[in-house]
């Protein structure tokens, strides 16, 4: 009989026997198990500087560090590069106060893609005092757009400067958060971060809307009322700093760790929304979110309760072919999802600790919950339509938005630095970076105590970056410190998974198989001994070792994989480790 043809019956048997678990065996995890060691070969870039952030635009990948930017190509080939410092005084964007004969290095704040009047590229950096410089890309038959010197300039003209107009300070030193909304024009949607001790920006708004000039020499606000900042008393002395930004239908949001309130010393997470259409800063929300752990799911006491309050990162996605995430979150295909990292925070500081976890929000549930504070929370993309009482509203909601924890069990010593999410095979996969530099891949299963990574890998010493790029071939993009490293969104190979049903639980992400002893790849086993399916029972020891004929003997036998049929969910929650059998 077959290897597939024996198993099944071998496990029907075993499984009618099963009856309780005993102390007896050793129950130690089975399906969880990973080789932490295991060195994958991936393709990775190296610059000379540190790595801030990276975009794309037709292909092409673009890297922001300090000091550069570089085109690279899918496959981390370098195409070309540019020098942006370091920058002496009379070199910059905005005069600087500094010793003139003194270089500063320029760190890329905010690097932003253009695809309406040009190709082209905005690099904000910290040398230029809060002006981003505009890169008109060169298009080039072989490679495609193309950085030249002579298509770069400071996006500003020095005598509005002078002047005191600030629509061109865009950014801040101590970090911006960018959104570039194109419709017919070019509009930036900007939350500029205050840390207290750091030095500040001249100029700079705390929250802002501006559009590109059709001069095309800089930006202007569309009237007074399109910024806003924090109270004149409050500024170096309250934490603020602005970690995400995205674009979900008709609004605008950006996710910020601030204060909890201007006289508290606590630390939160808040979520911001605005409207998309609005050329001035007209409708806006703002509404806390938490994130919080426990052991008893319905019924929780205050000391049952971890909460997470530190946002680290953040990635909004749909899940569109993963049908069963869907029904959980009760969300559509066409569903945005707010995937997101967070840590427990020190006492009374913005500092996190290496205890980290994941929450998972639908925005269609935090519009819902916005629209309970009014009336009327649509945005309407004609001006001038509703100048009632709706039309305009500036409102804080005091009312966490609380969410439990989809996983929590593996990070309780981890720092999670980044978060992004992709569709494999209909499965939704979060790929998590660490402050120790390492890349985890896991399944979301929301409701499942067992939750484990199948991938695990060390990539650097130096923390993976936020700044995190998805490819179209498969791979995403991972930042540690100078280095970038792509890694395939079904994992770099199956070495690390080594038990079968920590290979098979995975192996409709991974593409994974048991193979003699072996978790492989097919290419890497014959296909008569490569399973997805089934695992062999393993019988790790039974007792009592004798016994009287026709005898009434309680008959127990300890192992793995009595009943591991590895089909839609595996029945994950209910595989064990080890087994007992009780047979008379």
């Amino acid at each position: 009989m077959s290897a597939s043809g024996l198993y099944p019956s071998l496990l029907l048997l075993l499984w009618s026997l099963l009856s309780s678990a005993s102390s007896q065996c050793d129950h130690s995890s089975e399906n969880s198990k990973i080789n932490l060691n295991v060195d994958y070969k991936l393709p990775t870039f190296t610059s000379e500087f540190p790595i801030q952030n990276m975009v794309t635009l037709d292909g092409i990948i673009y890297v922001g560090a300090t000091n550069r930017i570089y085109a690279l190509s899918p496959n981390l080939t370098k195409l070309s590069e540019y020098s942006t410092g370091p920058l002496r005084a009379n070199e910059t964007c905005r005069l600087q106060t500094h010793n003139p004969n003194t270089k500063l290095d320029n760190r890329n704040i905010a690097l932003v893609t253009e695809n309406i009047y040009d190709k082209g590229l905005y690099s904000c950096g910290s040398a230029d005092n809060g002006i981003c410089r505009r890169h008109v890309l060169y298009e080039d038959d072989e490679i495609g757009p193309k950085m030249v010197d002579d298509e770069v300039y400071c996006f500003t003209d020095r005598a509005r400067l002078r002047k005191g107009v600030d629509s061109d300070v865009v950014v801040s030193a101590s970090g911006s958060q960018v959104l570039n909304v194109e419709s017919n024009l070019i509009k930036f949607f900007v939350g500029n971060s205050e840390i207290p001790g750091n030095t500040a920006t001249p100029n700079t708004h705390t929250i802002s809307v501006r559009k590109m000039k059709t001069s095309q020499n800089g930006f202007t606000f569309f009237s007074s009322g399109a910024h806003m900042d924090l109270l004149a008393s409050l500024r170096g002395n309250y934490y603020l700093r602005y970690v995400y930004s995205f674009n979900s239908g008709p609004f605008t949001y950006f996710l910020t760790v601030q204060h909890v309130s201007k006289d508290s010393t606590a630390f939160h997470t808040r979520i911001i929304r605005m409207c998309a259409t609005d050329s001035v800063i007209r409708r806006y929300v703002e509404m806390p979110l938490q994130c919080i752990s426990t052991d008893k799911r319905r019924k929780r006491s205050t000391e049952d309760v971890k909460v997470f309050n530190i946002l680290q990162g953040a990635y909004v996605s749909k899940i569109k072919e993963d049908t069963e995430l869907q029904k959980q979150l009760k969300v559509g295909p066409n569903d945005d999802v707010l995937f997101a990292a967070f840590a427990k925070g020190k006492p009374d500081s913005p500092e996190a600790t290496s205890d980290s976890a994941v929450c998972v929000f639908s925005l269609n549930h935090i519009n819902n919950m916005i629209r309970r504070y009014m009336q009327s929370y649509e945005c309407d993309p004609h001006e001038g339509m509703h100048e009632g009482r709706e039309s305009t509203y500036r409102l804080q909601i005091t009312q966490f938005l609380p969410r439990l924890e989809y996983w929590h069990q593996d990070l309780s010593h981890t720092l999670l630095t980044s978060i992004t999410v992709a569709t494999v095979h209909a499965r939704t996969v979060a790929y998590l970076g660490t402050s120790d530099g390492r890349h985890l891949q896991v399944r979301v299963i929301l409701f499942s105590r067992s939750s484990s990574p199948h991938v695990n890998i060390a990539l650097d010493s130096a923390p993976v970056s936020s700044s995190l790029l998805l490819q179209d071939q498969g791979r995403l993009l991972v930042a540690t410190g100078n280095k970038i490293t792509s890694v395939p969104l079904i994992g770099p190979g199956c070495d690390q998974l080594t038990t079968c049903t920590s290979c098979l639980l995975s192996s409709r992400v991974t593409e994974c198989g048991w193979c003699n002893g072996r978790c492989t790849r097919s290419s890497q086993c014959s296909s008569a001994e490569w399973s997805q399916e089934y695992c062999a029972p393993v019988i790790t020891k039974f007792w009592p070792i004798s016994a009287p004929l026709r005898g009434s003997t309680s008959l127990t036998i300890c192992g793995h994989n009595f009943g591991f049929d590895k089909t839609e969910r595996l029945n994950q929650d209910q595989t064990k480790s080890t087994s007992v059998l009780n047979v008379s």
